[in-house]
């Protein structure tokens, strides 16, 4: 059997990272070693790199037999772990299976020396490359949120998002100031973070829990 695994994480799909790229690039590499181009694909969408090999969903109740061969477009969507990068071929390797990456020839064959050579810089790159890319969007996610840019999920309490996609921002309600007014108040007044939750709820047509409410106090 002959597998074609492809893989792109949570940030590359959003980036536009195709998975049929990655499936022709496949099949090239099927036809430059003169093998069967009836591949069976294997997909892992939304998955990161740094996930081991073996635990991921699209490999993990995989039946390999000896003798099937994988194929991937690249390394980094092999692996981006050093560690688990080496330690999957060896264990592919013991099972019997080849594995061949684009631009890498068949890394477990013994005789191919420059190609695993290769493959072991580039496995170290690799690790290095998704610590960068991590980082990178962790600083991108901070600066958008700083600029009030919306990085997804629900608004918070008293905003809304305005805009889609890469330009979306948050926008404070106008109703946001008065009704964070009337919780002060209320708390003055010694009423419990519920009771002023449902008074909130009820004067400006907001939903507020109560958990809305202690945040809103404590900013």
């Amino acid at each position: 059997m002959i597998y074609g695994y492809t893989r792109v994480s949570t940030e590359e799909q959003a980036d536009g990272t195709s998975l049929g790229t990655q499936q022709r690039q496949i099949t090239g590499v099927a036809m430059a070693n003169d093998l069967d181009t009836e591949i069976v694909w294997l997909a892992d969408a939304g998955i990161s790199g740094s996930v081991e090999f073996f635990d991921r969903p699209a490999v993990a109740t995989l039946d390999l037999q000896s003798g099937d061969i994988i194929i991937c477009s690249a390394l980094d969507r092999f692996s981006r772990d050093a560690r688990d990068c080496l330690n999957a071929i060896h264990e592919l390797k013991s099972l019997g299976i080849r594995l061949f990456l684009n631009g890498h020839g068949d890394v477990t064959d013994d005789a191919n020396t420059t190609g695993r050579l290769m493959l072991e810089v580039m496995a170290a790159f690799a690790g290095h490359e998704r610590r960068t890319i991590k980082e990178r969007c962790a600083r991108g996610r901070k600066a958008k949120k700083d600029a009030k840019g919306h990085i997804g999920g629900s608004a918070p309490w008293g905003y809304c998002v305005v805009g889609e996609g890469r330009g979306a921002r948050l926008e404070q309600l106008p109703i946001r100031s008065r009704a964070v007014a009337t919780m002060v108040a209320m708390k003055h007044q010694g009423k419990s973070l519920r009771a002023i939750a449902h008074q909130v709820q009820a004067l400006y047509d907001l939903p507020t829990s109560h958990m809305a409410v202690k945040r809103a106090l404590d900013g």
